[in-house]
């Protein structure tokens, strides 16, 4: 997600770059708000001293919508009446599609937590270790906003897999040498994607996992159909980022929902439901609102009592465990002070 405000207009100016994305701008965007985008729309023509609106020729242009309609399939649509085109295009009601890399413009009252969401999308994820393997060769880079590759290994056993006792020696001080390469370039780093073709990346895994399991919770697995850089930009082609954007969103929701649940069952410094959460949030005793993404329209009035009292306000996908948790305690809770 790209975006900057010019709150004293009332404007965002909002390109989503995920599926993700759209799903917050579900959030956001209301009945009433002001959406201004590029959109294909037919076009009147002359014909005959008169103006109608030509059958083919459709193109896209700049126009803006008084939102009434949200739906969102692999595709945000918003559909309202237009307020702004140009001259030649016919007015009447239209549908804007939104998919990743489209520039909106969206006029409404802001909310500070409707900003905070936005803008927690916007983290680029950490650095990530990336090994691409096979039996016989491996490389390793180090993904920030650009790719760095460090170090290229080559194994010394047989190209076929475990073919003498002398080869499957070698394999494995192979597979030693990649893990001992993963501990010395992995400080500071949370996660670390071994891919590659065939087995040699499980094989890794299953060392890594006899040696030191706790190493492993940084470990995940995926594929490639090619080794070195090709092997790389399959990753990245297969959206490996967004995918680690999500995986560190969904821990972050996780996180926030077990320290609810530990202090609801110790501390007691934790309410939850409807009324209890409204009660605390007007008494001012709420450090966090935890709040379900299925109930933030419903619930609107809390959170904009919590945004008044200046309350930290999270919101929790409702599509992982953790934020079933919470909808199975109403859909909205609070941590106290």
């Amino acid at each position: 997600m790209r975006s900057s405000f010019d709150l004293k207009h009332n404007i965002g100016k909002i390109t989503p770059d995920t599926k993700e994305d759209l799903e917050i701008l579900k959030e956001v965007i209301i009945p009433g708000s002001f959406v201004t985008a590029k959109s294909p729309r037919s076009i009147k023509i002359r014909r005959e001293g008169e103006l109608i609106r030509a059958k083919t020729g459709r193109r896209e242009i700049i126009l803006k919508i008084q939102v009434e309609k949200i739906d969102l399939t692999e595709k945000l649509r918003l559909t309202g009446k237009i307020i702004e085109a140009p001259e030649d295009v016919e007015k009447g009601y239209h549908t804007i599609e939104v998919e990743p890399n489209k520039f909106l413009k969206i006029e409404k009252i802001w909310k500070s937590w409707e900003i905070d969401r936005i803008k927690a999308a916007e983290r680029k994820p950490e650095p990530i270790l990336i090994c691409i393997l096979d039996e016989t060769e491996a490389d390793f880079y180090l993904l920030k906003e650009r790719y760095k590759h460090l170090i290229h290994l080559d194994s010394e056993a047989s190209g076929k897999r475990f073919e003498t006792k002398k080869s499957e020696a070698k394999q494995k001080e192979y597979f030693e040498n990649i893990f001992k390469i993963l501990k010395s370039k992995s400080e500071n780093i949370k996660k670390i994607i071994l891919a590659g073709p065939a087995f040699a990346k499980d094989d890794v895994q299953k060392l890594i996992k006899e040696r030191e399991k706790e190493f492993l919770e940084k470990i995940i697995i995926d594929s490639t159909f090619q080794t070195g850089n090709l092997g790389l930009q399959e990753l990245l082609k297969k959206g490996l980022l967004e995918k680690l954007t999500k995986i560190s969103r969904v821990a972050e929701e996780n996180k926030a929902v077990e320290n609810l649940l530990e202090a609801i069952g110790c501390s007691g410094k934790a309410v939850y439901g409807l009324e209890k959460t409204r009660e605390a949030v007007e008494s001012g005793v709420v450090s966090l609102l935890l709040i379900s993404d299925e109930k933030i329209r419903e619930y609107e009035e809390v959170l904009d009592l919590a945004d008044r009292m200046k309350v930290k306000i999270t919101v929790i996908s409702s599509k992982h465990n953790a934020g079933e948790k919470l909808l199975g305690l109403g859909g909205i809770a609070g941590l106290l002070f």
